[in-house]
């Protein structure tokens, strides 16, 4: 008969538990990154407001946006409902995800595709660093910041804080 350490078997579990835990907040992340597109191309601005936290802030080139409302009106407004009528697709890449307890990050690409009367172009390329926070109800945007990748190096700095340890 083979004998069982049971502080051995504990630990194990233990260690299995947390590494469970990581991979669900890791893919719980990548759902809040990805929900973002069709929540802003079908223009369900309640969708996208819902994926941030009340003191959230959403920054680009385009547009700085404090609070679930602001991105809410963002996705209302004729800009983005122009975009919408054109035909959009906002793309993300699957994101390099960092979490520390009840903090994460995430840093990658999203590209924007428009239609156009002759088929898709490339409307936009950019760099983005997501932060989150855990909350009662989940994962939670708590900033966006998202940089055109252009010749200004601002997209670069951004992605390369996804290569530090």
């Amino acid at each position: 008969m083979v004998s069982v350490d049971d502080a051995h078997v504990h630990d194990r579990v233990a260690a299995l538990e947390e590494r469970v835990r990581l991979l669900e907040d890791k893919l719980a992340i990548q759902q809040l990154i990805t929900a973002w597109g069709p929540a802003v191309d079908t223009g369900n601005s309640g969708a996208a407001a819902s994926l941030f936290t009340q003191d959230c802030v959403l920054e680009s080139d385009l547009s700085y946006l404090v609070s679930p409302a602001a991105i809410a009106a963002m996705v209302l407004g004729e800009g983005h409902q122009a975009l919408i009528r054109d035909g959009s697709a906002h793309i993300p890449a699957t994101a390099l995800v960092k979490v520390e307890g009840d903090q994460a990050t995430a840093i990658g690409y999203t590209r924007v595709y428009r239609h156009t009367p002759t088929g898709y172009e490339v409307w936009r390329v950019s760099a983005n660093n997501w932060e989150f926070r855990r909350t009662p109800d989940g994962w939670r945007v708590v900033r966006r910041t998202a940089q055109v990748i252009d010749d200004t190096g601002k997209a670069n700095e951004l992605l390369s804080r996804a290569l530090d340890d």
